[in-house]
C-alpha cells in the first residue's frame, strides 16, 4: 500500500493533489508544528499571498492547536473573487467553489484546512481515503516511517522536495524498515494554489496528473 503524508495546507498547489491521487491512502500530518510563514496558513493565488488570520501569534505548537479567526469563509471567498472573477471557469467552478466554502465549517487551522481539502477533493473527483494518525513520537525521516507503519503502508510517496530535508541515506533507512521510498514525478505547471488550476485549466486533473 502506497502512503503519502502531508500537512493540511491551505488550498495547496497541484503537487499536493498529485500525491493524493496516486497513493492508496493519504495521511494528514496534523501533529506537525505550525510554521509562522508556512503553507498551512497561506498560499499564492495569481502570484500574491492569501493568508488565514489566526487567533493570537501561535508559535512552537502543533497545527491542531492553532485557531483561525471567525469569518474565514467570507475572507477567503473575497480573496478568490478578487483574483479569479474574470477567469475562464469562474462562472461554473468558481461559483461552486465559493458556495462550498461559504457553507464550510471549522474553527481550528486543521478543521478549516481539512474542510477546504475535502471541497477540492470533491471538485477533482479524487477518492483516495484521508487518514490522521496518533501523534508520532519520533522526528525527521523516522517520523515519516513511523506514520507509514501506523497505517500499514509498504511504500512511501515523497514530494519532489523531499530530497532537500530527508538526506541521501533516506532510501536505505526506509528500506531497513521494510518500506519502499518513491518520488513524485509530478510536473508542476504553477506554484499557485490549486484554485488557479481549477479556474484556468480545461481539464484540471490532467494538470494535476502531469508527469515529467
Amino acid at each position: 500500500m502506497i502512503v503519502a503524508i502531508h500537512q493540511p495546507d491551505l488550498l495547496p498547489y497541484s503537487g499536493f493533489w498529485f500525491k493524493m491521487a496516486t497513493c492508496d491512502t493519504f495521511v494528514l500530518a496534523v501533529h506537525d508544528q505550525v510554521q509562522k510563514h508556512g503553507y498551512q496558513r497561506r498560499v499564492r493565488m495569481r502570484g500574491t499571498w492569501v493568508s488565514h488570520q489566526l487567533v493570537g501569534k501561535p508559535s512552537l505548537v502543533p497545527i491542531s492547536q492553532v485557531q483561525v479567526q471567525p469569518g474565514w469563509q467570507a475572507r477567503l471567498g473575497d480573496a478568490i473573487r478578487g483574483r479569479y472573477t474574470g477567469a475562464r471557469h469562474f462562472r461554473t467552478r468558481g461559483t461552486e467553489l465559493l458556495a462550498r466554502i461559504e457553507a464550510a465549517e471549522g474553527e481550528s487551522l486543521v478543521e478549516v484546512n481539512v474542510a477546504l481539502i475535502e471541497i477540492i477533493r470533491v471538485l477533482l473527483s479524487i477518492t483516495t481515503p484521508l487518514q490522521q494518525t496518533a501523534p508520532p513520537t519520533t522526528s525527521g525521516v523516522d517520523r515519516l516511517i513511523e506514520q507509514v507503519q501506523m497505517v500499514g503502508g509498504t511504500a512511501y510517496l515523497s514530494g519532489t522536495g523531499g530530497t532537500a530535508y530527508m538526506g541521501e541515506d533516506a532510501p536505505a533507512r526506509f528500506a531497513e524498515a521494510g518500506i519502499e521510498l518513491r518520488w513524485s514525478q509530478h510536473a508542476m505547471s504553477t506554484g499557485d494554489s490549486i484554485v488557479s488550476v481549477l479556474m484556468d485549466a480545461e481539464d484540471p486533473m490532467a494538470v494535476v496528473l502531469a508527469q515529467h
